[in-house]
């Protein structure tokens, strides 16, 4: 299609998107707020607030971040009461009890903004998350060598800030969207040989290192790969990271403790896995996960020495971000803002992917404005359980299964004399 047509249905769609939000989302959420012992949340602060708050209390007024005041003064928040509960009756509603559950030295990113009035911060927070996941697009593109014409990036931004995915990190104020942002970014830094740029950025993100661990093993085994040319990359994460670790252990002794202590509780109050062990099953689901990664490090070693502007090193990365998603415990929605690099890996080789797999993709993309609309034209009742506002986001569990074998069927079909950077953009016309 023209330019011009893209982006008028990325309009469209993002209209869509905004008014189910509007009309749907939020009024049925605020309806179905959390019940805690049998009362209401008294405020839905997004997942920005905790830590916040845990910023506020350590670097203005000394306290844990991690302990039970601090977590009582969320909560009370929250809910308008503390929280107390048991993890060990299986039979048990489990509350989010809202905990500082990051590393500690993420305060050293919130700390501009402890003197802020939170509701200041919450205005800004999700214009600014949106301006990052943008920025991951625009960075993706520039990674891919894929050039487009002005409309059609616009239209591509539009379509992405529209997808459930992103609409959920987005009213959760979510910083799994910067932790996207600073993945991307590093490696486009690695790509322009700014490497000392991308170590700091590598050592950034491991403020949620569950999504960071998995794409590190790659710029780890690339860095080893031609050590002489490429150690300041490990050189600064590792140096940045020890500062921001010896940091915190002088505003937070012991900060390490906690922080385990911490994760071991959010495991039981807001528990969470990954795609593969719910799909499989626990046993099944990790081996087939283990194996995965396995291969993952066995694919980056072959291509440990790699260029870092040639096709082979973005094949590489795009695995990796993809396997993160699969084999780790990002199953939320909101963490495939990991997956923008390999969407739009997939739609600069368009023509290289088989007929059925477009079809899947298109079904499962489009999928939620289709059900949007339907749910604007024909209201589900909102305060009622029922689970009718989500079914948009029905299709977006799937994504992360499909995409990496749309990838691998894509690679099948292209042509033998086809070598990964001759694939060229097909959505430029």
């Amino acid at each position: 299609m023209k330019s011009s047509v893209w982006l008028a249905v990325s309009l469209v769609v993002g209209g869509i998107t905004l008014l189910s939000v509007h009309r749907i989302l939020d009024p049925w959420s605020y309806a179905s707020r959390v019940n805690v012992e049998k009362g209401n949340m008294a405020a839905e602060m997004g997942d920005l607030y905790s830590p916040w708050v845990g910023t506020r209390e350590l670097l203005l007024r000394h306290r844990n971040p991690y302990g039970p005041n601090v977590t009582r003064q969320i909560q009370m928040v929250f809910y308008g009461h503390p929280i107390k509960q048991t993890y060990d009756d299986s039979g048990r509603f489990l509350v989010n009890e809202q905990r500082f559950a990051y590393p500690v030295y993420l305060v050293f990113l919130l700390a501009p903004f402890v003197k802020t009035n939170f509701t200041d911060l919450h205005r800004w927070a999700r214009p600014a998350l949106a301006a990052f996941a943008a920025i991951s697009l625009l960075l993706s593109l520039r990674i891919l060598n894929w050039r487009l014409t002005w409309t059609k990036t616009t239209a591509l931004i539009l379509f992405i800030l529209s997808s459930p995915q992103l609409v959920q990190g987005l009213r959760f104020e979510q910083l799994a969207l910067l932790v996207g942002f600073l993945l991307v970014a590093a490696a486009w830094c690695v790509q322009k040989n700014y490497l000392v740029t991308a170590g700091v950025l590598l050592a950034l993100s491991t403020i949620k290192p569950q999504m960071s661990i998995v794409p590190l093993c790659w710029f780890a085994v690339w860095a080893g790969g031609d050590w002489s040319r490429r150690w300041r990359i490990a050189a600064t994460f590792f140096a940045t990271l020890t500062a921001f670790i010896a940091g915190g252990q002088l505003l937070l002794p012991g900060w390490i403790g906690y922080f385990v202590t911490g994760l071991s509780a959010y495991r039981k109050y807001a528990p969470t896995s990954s795609l593969l062990r719910i799909a499989l099953g626990d046993t099944v689901g990790s081996i087939v996960g283990a194996i995965i990664f396995l291969g993952l490090v066995h694919f980056a070693w072959r291509n440990r020495k790699t260029k870092a502007a040639s096709p082979e090193f973005t094949l590489v990365f795009a695995a990796f971000l993809m396997g993160a998603i699969l084999v780790f415990p990002l199953f939320t929605p909101f963490n495939q803002v990991m997956l923008i690099l390999p969407t739009l890996f997939l739609l600069r080789d368009w023509k290289a992917v088989p007929p059925f797999s477009r079809f899947v993709f298109i079904a499962i993309v489009s999928w939620p404005w289709i059900t949007e609309l339907a749910l604007l034209i024909f209201p589900p009742q909102l305060d009622s359980p029922s689970q009718l506002p989500l079914l948009p986001s029905f299709m977006v569990s799937f994504f992360p299964l499909f995409l990496p074998l749309m990838h691998m069927a894509k690679r099948r079909n292209a042509s033998p004399a086809m070598a990964p950077r001759d694939l060229q953009p097909t959505l430029n016309s």
